[in-house]
């Protein structure tokens, strides 16, 4: 099927989407309303929001220890040509904290409980790192309702396959002795490049070790005990993923399972890259947005 020309007109612009313009900058009537709440499966309020308008809808999820502002930099862009949603995942952000168990699965129901919410069409997911999970579970729970999902420094082998039992209390380990203390030393020694801003550096560590203990240990329990085999076996939409360079990773366990996977590749970013590098972020995002357009109307990508 020929894409028609409204979609052309948006794929073509959305490929020449730049980053310099900061969160605040577009008129306010693109705004939207404010911030919204949503129930989980088990009753947690998921907090969003949602801004522009568009026939296709990306929404963003945060990672580990993180929040919807994480996504500021793409948001005055990409809400011009789409509606975009951004959310707290339980335990983070302000969300409900009242989870026992902070599994992959319970935060897939997190994002689906706001696309149903919003009785949203034409999803596409963008997940970064821990959020890739979530967003694969939530396209399993909603599949008539999402058309392609976008990983940022995500779907690797280190998060879609499962650790042995030594391998998670080693890393647990790491951050069991002053779990704040623990982030921030990890996150400086291995979420960045040496030329990564000192300033986003600082920020962003400080940020992560402000999250709970107890939900910042439960949810990488459960990330590093994350297998998502049965759940690539049953998407069949495509898969894109924008990651780092930093250090050489793995992609064995998604190309097993999906014929639908491509991958891009930024140079002398770290974990942070749609922060980082926005700019590059936004075009190679605009790229695969593109794609996973072309291929829900037939297309090949």
């Amino acid at each position: 099927m020929r894409l028609n020309c409204r979609l052309l007109v948006v794929i073509v612009a959305a490929l020449y989407i730049g980053a310099g313009c900061q969160p605040g900058t577009r008129p306010d009537e693109l705004s939207g309303a404010g911030h919204s709440t949503a129930l989980s499966a088990d009753g947690t309020p998921i907090r969003f929001k949602v801004q522009g308008q568009g026939d296709y809808t990306l929404v963003f999820v945060h990672g580990w220890c993180t929040d919807m502002t994480y996504w500021d930099a793409q948001i005055p862009s990409f809400r011009v040509y789409y509606r975009v949603v951004t959310l707290d995942l339980a335990g983070h952000g302000r969300s409900g904290r009242e989870r026992k168990e902070w599994t992959m699965q319970a935060f897939g129901q997190d994002v689906a409980a706001v696309i149903k919410e919003l009785d949203l069409s034409n999803v596409i997911l963008v997940g970064h790192a821990m959020g890739g999970a979530a967003i694969m579970e939530a396209a399993r729970l909603v599949p008539d309702r999402v058309i392609g999902m976008v990983g940022a420094d995500s779907f690797s082998d280190l998060y879609l396959a499962a650790y042995t039992p030594e391998q998670i209390a080693a890393t647990l380990a790491l951050f069991q002795n002053d779990f704040a203390e623990d982030v921030r030393q990890y996150g400086l020694e291995n979420y960045f490049r040496s030329s990564s801003p000192e300033r986003l550096k600082r920020r962003i560590v400080l940020e992560m070790a402000e999250t709970p203990a107890e939900i910042g240990l439960g949810a990488l329990e459960h990330l590093l005990k994350y297998d998502a085999t049965d759940t690539l076996k049953q998407l069949t939409i495509p898969i894109r993923s924008i990651n780092s360079d930093r250090p050489l990773v793995y992609f064995r366990v998604v190309r097993n399972h999906t014929e639908n996977f491509r991958l891009k590749f930024q140079k002398n970013v770290g974990h942070f890259l749609m922060l980082e590098e926005s700019q590059e972020f936004n075009r190679n995002l605009a790229e695969f947005l593109g794609q996973i357009i072309q291929a829900s109307y037939g297309g090949h990508t």
